[in-house]
Formats: structure tokens, sequence, C-alpha cells
């Protein structure tokens, strides 16, 4: 059906009340299009079977039920009016759709800093408090050449077009008194009165499923507000390839991923400007830090050959355009400057894990590890470091996981089990919605050194008191009468067979990193658990799970979220970005999908080792 011919639709989604109109859709594209919270981790696939959604009412014509909702919904909730809102389409006509508690997206748990970003405060943005003489009939120099004589850089300083029409305004309105912002050779502003204190810039994460935004004072070097919120993006696909085969359909597709990435970045600024007080205008800089491809969509660029071999993105030097051309909510002669990228899907959030980390100035061998969708995996010294991308899938986060959810609240986020009893806590402490990465971890290893499970995450005993068997095999975390969903709270062996696949692949990616440094995992002197998912894992799991290597506890270090706190290092200090050229001459990058041993190593990596 073309947009010609779609016909104009209503949907009011409770229990929000938020009506939304567009042409006839899937109610998951309606919902997203009104910015409604809508679970949808698959990218409306059909997958994930989070999305569900209860027909309240409709005035006109609904898509009938899909063989993946059959699947997918018992025929108890088709009965009583439950539909995928990926697969159900509004042809025509009015509806009211209720979300129930467990389809609603909400905000994520989220760490914060745990290094320090040790930097001496020197930024790329500087103001000068001037005031040139006025012009007379012994003094016709033009008003351009008057204020760069009053700055003492008669050549080489450049101005845009914008801020040249507004210059002679504002040099008398201000009665020439005035404060310029330089951004390397080129003035940015020209303001009224001394406005030298209020300097800032904001420091980015694109990351794939969340985006996190800091505020910083470029006089003083602290930081004044944060905000964060989840990756919109996700609607289209949970992991990176599916948003480069999303993007490369159609040109379109790739202007509403970076529409929508560029929406949210400019919410957060909103809101860490509402939480400050500070105006948009006076925000000169912006740096961010993403994997390849979220860097390549917030500029607009298409990702499309990152995901072909030899896995070439267009730009990976330092790179920086002005606000405007992005229509960012700062000041518009501001520059958006994006951290250089390692290669392949190893982006500048992995760059910015260096530059807070500091391995490259270490004479001790560090391992560290953003695990995620796309978990970035560096390791190294002062030597050489060597960097490799792990394709985790989205099971750390949730999805693909029966009763997976994100780091939200009621996710449950830590499990034990005693005396046969499962003991669990959520985030927040409410009733539970689901289980998140953290959570799935304590799961699978707690039912392996139970003995519930074998080392491939089969059952061993389907008369287990906490195994139902209608259907397939299902360990009941809790029963539905004391969850905050429309069901039980289980997990499968597909579940598990999930878990272990994306743990097989992290784990493949450290030992072949070290294999090709020339040492022994045993070797590792420290390891750096980067993100907010690092912080929140249980580290005695962690180790008999074999998602990081056997080190001394106290070796392993919770850094937090290292990727924002790196870009800060660049926000921060303009001899910080200068010196990432130097960093990445060390750096050697590894594409795993080109390693002759990768599939054996995979493969073997894969069951739950002999330790629990």
């Amino acid at each position: 059906m073309t947009d010609e011919n779609r016909n104009t639709v209503k949907v009011v989604f409770e229990p929000d009340g938020k009506i939304v109109s567009g042409s006839s859709d899937t109610l998951l594209e309606l919902a997203l299009n009104g910015n409604v919270s809508l679970r949808g981790e698959c990218g409306g696939a059909g997958t994930c079977g989070k999305c569900r959604v209860q027909i309240v009412r409709h005035y006109g014509t609904l898509s009938g039920i899909t063989e993946t909702e059959k699947e997918k919904l018992s025929e108890e909730e088709i009965k009583n009016g439950y539909r995928l809102a990926c697969q159900a389409k509004l042809l025509d006509g009015n509806c009211t759709v209720y979300i129930p508690s467990g389809s609603r997206s909400t905000k994520r748990k989220i760490s914060a800093v745990g290094l320090e970003e040790d930097v001496t405060l020197c930024p790329a943005v500087r103001k000068y408090h001037i005031s040139p003489e006025k012009g007379s009939f012994s003094d016709i120099l033009p008003d351009l050449e008057r204020l760069k004589r009053e700055l003492g850089c008669h050549n080489g300083m450049n101005i845009s077009l914008n801020l040249l029409a507004e210059l002679p305004k504002t040099l008398r309105f201000s009665d020439w008194d005035i404060t310029t912002a330089i951004y390397g050779n080129w003035i940015i502003s020209v303001e009224p009165g001394d406005t030298t204190e209020e300097v800032y810039g904001v420091s980015v994460d694109i990351g794939s499923s969340k985006v996190i935004c800091h505020l910083i004072s470029l006089v003083t070097g602290k930081t004044l507000a944060r905000a964060n919120a989840e990756n919109p993006q996700v609607m289209y696909g949970e992991d990176i390839v599916s948003r480069i085969t999303y993007a490369s359909k159609k040109p379109e597709n790739l202007g509403k991923l970076q529409k929508l990435i560029i929406n949210t970045v400019n919410f957060l600024i909103d809101s860490v400007c509402r939480q400050s007080g500070i105006s948009h205008e006076s925000i000169y800089d912006l740096v961010f830090v993403g994997n390849s491809v979220m860097h390549h969509i917030f500029l607009g660029i298409t990702p499309k050959y990152i995901g072909v071999a030899p896995f070439i993105p267009a730009v990976g030097e330092l790179f920086s355009v002005p606000a405007k051309d992005l229509g960012l909510n700062m000041n518009g002669e501001g520059l958006v400057t994006g951290v250089p990228l390692i290669g392949g899907y190893i982006g500048s959030d992995a760059v910015a894990n260096l530059l807070i980390t500091k391995i490259y100035e270490k004479e001790e061998i560090s391992l560290v590890i953003d695990i995620g969708t796309n978990s970035e995996i560096l390791l190294g010294n002062s030597e050489k470091i060597m960097a490799c991308s792990a394709p985790s899938g989205p099971s750390f986060e949730g999805a693909h996981i029966s009763s997976g959810m994100k780091a939200v609240s009621g996710a449950i986020e830590s499990i034990k089990i005693e005396d046969g009893d499962v003991v669990y806590t959520t985030i927040d402490d409410v009733k539970p919605k689901g289980i998140c990465g953290s959570g799935l971890i304590d799961l699978v290893a707690e039912l392996y050194r139970e003995g519930i499970i074998t080392g491939t995450g089969k059952f061993r005993d389907l008369k287990h008191s906490l195994i139902k068997t209608e259907g397939l095999p299902e360990f009941i975390i809790e029963k539905s009468f004391d969850s905050g969903n429309n069901g039980d709270i289980t997990i499968t062996e597909k579940d598990i067979n999930e878990f272990l696949l994306a743990k097989g692949s992290l784990k493949t990616g450290w030992t072949i990193l070290a294999d090709r440094y020339g040492i022994e995992t045993s070797q590792i002197d420290k390891i750096y658990l980067a993100g907010s998912f690092g912080t929140h894992v249980n580290i005695e799991n962690a180790l008999a799970l074999d998602l990081i290597p056997e080190i001394k506890r106290e070796n392993i270090v919770f850094a937090g979220e290292t990727a924002v706190g790196g870009a800060k290092i660049a926000l921060k200090s303009s001899d910080a970005r200068k010196n990432i050229e130097d960093v990445l001459k060390k750096v050697e990058y590894l594409e795993l999908s080109v390693e002759k041993s990768f599939n054996s190593k995979y493969i073997r990596s894969i069951p739950l080792s002999s330790k629990k």
C-alpha cells in the first residue's frame, strides 16, 4: 500500500491517553511516531513478543490475526483482544489500545562514571571580553577587521556569513562592549556584554539501546547536569546489523533513523538545560561517541558498507560539523565533534574507554570489556593494544529472552536459589515484570550450580518442582499472581541457549585477543568492566560462567559509564583530542569474523565449564 493510498487513522493509547493520528500502519509504528512508550526489542520482526497490547474498542478495520501472533499469544489472550502491536495494522477508522505495564518501555538504570576524568582543563572553545574602538572618519576600518584587530588576529580568523550579517547590529546594540567565542580559527559567537563565564559543552554517548548526555562547564570543568534516554532506533532493530539493513533498504530510512537520534539528543539537551538553568545558546561544543554504525547514522552517513566485508567506514578520523547542520538545540555556530573510530564495528566508544582507563600509559596488561549488544574488547598496555568487537546479541540486555527486559523498574536484577526457593531483587523494589541481563547471569549460574541445568543449558530433571512442562519446559522464577506481569516469569532452554551463544561470543573475543597478543589469559593483570551492565554484574557468577577471565578479584574494576566519561575528557581538553591519534597508533584492530580459529574457539566457548 503506497502512502497515497493509506487511510488516515487515529489511535488512543491508554493508560496515558495519548492520541496519535497518522496514515494506516501497524500499531507499533503509530506508537513510535507518536512517542508512545511501547516495547519492541526485535524491531517489529515479531520475534520477541514484547509489544503485547489489548484492543479496548475499535471503530474501523484491523488486520487479521497473523501466524506470528498465534504462536506468541495464548488462545485466552487472543480471545481477550490481545494483539502484537508490530503485527496488528489499523487499516482505517479509530481504535483505543491499552498498553499493559509489561509492554511499556521505561527509563533504565544508569551507572555513574566510575573512573575520574583526570585531565587538565583546556577546552576547544575560548571566550574573550573586548571593547573595540568605535569607527570614525579617522578610523574607517570595517567591523570584522576591527574585531580581529582587537582580538590580535588580523589574518586567518574565519566567521560564518550568518554571524557576519548580525555583527554590525550586535556591535552597536552593545555599545561596542562584547564577548567573542573562538573555536580554533573560527569566530562562532559575538555577544553583548561580558559572558565569559557562560561557556558550556555536552558529552554524548550514543549507544545502540541507550543515550547518555552530560552538561559540563568549560570554565570550571564541573559536570552540571546529566540525562539519559532509550535510543528509539531499537524499534527498527535491537542490534546494529538490523539497523544497517533497515538504513540501506531505501534512502528515507536513513533519514528516519537519523531524525530519531537527533530528536533524542535534543530532548536530552533540553533536559540538562532545564536542570541547570542555562541557555541552549551558551552550549558551544558537543563531543559524541558511539559504535561505528551509531556514529554514521547520527551524522546522516550511510552505514551500509560497515556491514559489508571488508567493513570499512566512510570516515574514521576526528570529525567536526557545525551544530546547525544537524539541527541540534545548541548554539548553531558551535561544533559537533565525533571522536575517532578504531575500525569495522569498533567505534569511538571504545576510544573513549581507552581515554578514561589510560591503559595505553601502563606497563600492566589490562583487559577492557564493554558488554552489550555489540561488546567491545580491548587488551594491552603502553606497548601495544589489540581491539575487537564481539557480536554478543541483545540477550545481555534482555532481548530474545521470553521474560527478558531492559534494566528498568521492575526488572529482576539479582537472583539466588536458596533451599530450593528462588530469591531475587528488582530495580526499585517493585513487583517483578521480567529479568534483565545481570539477573539472567545470576540465574544461569545458579541453575548450573544447583545442578538444574547441564553445561549445554538443558534441564536435567523435568519433574523438578519449579519446572512446568505444559508445552516447552520452563523454569518458574515467579508465578503470575506475584508478578507485575500478565503471566509467569520463566526461563526456557531456548533462553538459556541464547545466553550461552552470547557468552560464547564474548569469551571467544578475549580468548583470541590474548592468543594474538601472545599471552595466556592468566597473565592479564587487570580487568575493567565498562558500562552500566558491567557495573551491576555479580563478579563470582561472571567468573563461574567464563564471561571474564579468571584473575584476582581485587584486580577487577567496575569502571561505570566509561564511554560518556571518555567523551568528557575529549570535551574538556583539546590536547586530549590531538593526542588520540598518537594513542590509536598503538591499537591493532582484529576482525573476528575472518579469524581462522574463530569458529572452533566459539564452539568450545559456548558450553558452561566444569567450574561452578
